[in-house]
Order: C-alpha cells, then sequence, then structure tokens
C-alpha cells in the first residue's frame, strides 16, 4: 500500500496520481439544503445530512486499467467513517419522505461500490458519521490489478 499526499485548491483538495485523479469539496449547510429542498425534502427533513460534515467527491480514472472502490473503505484519517447510504435511505424510509426524494437523494449520492473502466469518471456527495473540528485528511482507498492502495488529502475542512 502506497501514499500520495494532496495538494490544496481553494476549498478544494485535488490528488492526482498516474491513474486516478480525485477532488474533494466540502458543502455547505446552505449549499446542502437547497439542493435537496429542490429535490422534494423538507428543510427539517433534510436538517440530520446537512449537520453532518458534507463532502462532494468527484473521480476519474485516468489509467489503462479498471479501478475498485468501496466507500465503506474510505474515512477521515481519524478513523471517522462516511455514514451507509444504506443508513440515510433508511431513516428517510422511516420517515415517511416520499419515494421521488429518496430515489433523488440516492442519484445524488457517491456510490457505495463501484469499478471504473480506464476513461470513467463519477461524482457525488456523501457524509462522514459526525463533524470533525478543523482542518482533518482523507483517506480514499481503491485496488487495481496490482493491489490495495490510497491517496490521502490535506486541509480539508467541514463547511460552515
Amino acid at each position: 500500500m502506497f501514499r500520495i499526499t494532496l495538494f490544496l485548491l481553494v476549498f478544494a483538495a485535488t490528488a492526482v496520481q498516474a491513474q486516478i485523479a480525485l477532488t474533494v469539496t466540502p458543502l455547505s449547510r446552505e449549499q446542502v439544503t437547497a439542493f435537496y429542498t429542490a429535490r422534494g425534502f423538507s428543510a427539517v427533513a433534510i436538517a440530520p445530512y446537512t449537520q453532518a460534515c458534507v463532502l462532494s467527491f468527484s473521480l476519474r480514472n485516468d489509467g489503462r486499467t479498471a479501478l475498485r472502490l468501496r466507500l465503506a473503505d474510505w474515512r477521515a484519517e481519524d478513523g471517522t467513517r462516511f455514514r451507509p447510504l444504506a443508513d440515510w435511505d433508511t431513516a428517510w424510509e422511516k420517515d415517511g419522505l416520499p419515494q421521488a426524494a429518496r430515489i433523488a437523494f440516492r442519484w445524488a449520492q457517491f456510490p457505495p461500490e463501484q469499478e471504473f473502466d480506464p476513461g470513467d469518471w463519477i461524482m457525488g456527495m456523501t457524509a462522514l458519521e459526525r463533524r470533525i473540528a478543523g482542518p482533518f485528511r482523507v483517506v480514499a482507498r481503491y485496488a487495481d490489478e496490482k493491489g490495495s492502495h490510497e491517496l490521502l488529502t490535506n486541509a480539508i475542512a467541514c463547511a460552515d
């Protein structure tokens, strides 16, 4: 396993490795609320998600081989994990949120598992299980035919 340190671009961190590019952008509560109220959530219903530390990820496979990732293997360096999509979906169903809003939520989230062929890219949101005070690093793990690898970000902070 090896590590690559990322560099900070204004509010987002971007990692570029020989075959993978990852951008991490913290999203404010206002941004997330506006996005989801336009998709059928009330501000009250989406509040538990907006109060978490919501990050937007963009990942691109620039290499020549397939990459595999599981969001369950990603974490903040202090060990804080990303809350699984299934947990949010269960909570939304229990709260009686409309199916259309729950579908919109799922489609906007970073996928829990994905295989990326060369040239593939994806983007989506996800939230940490808890807000972290101050800067932290995200450890993003993935695998290819040579084994497991990880990317590290620097200077990521939850948006206010």
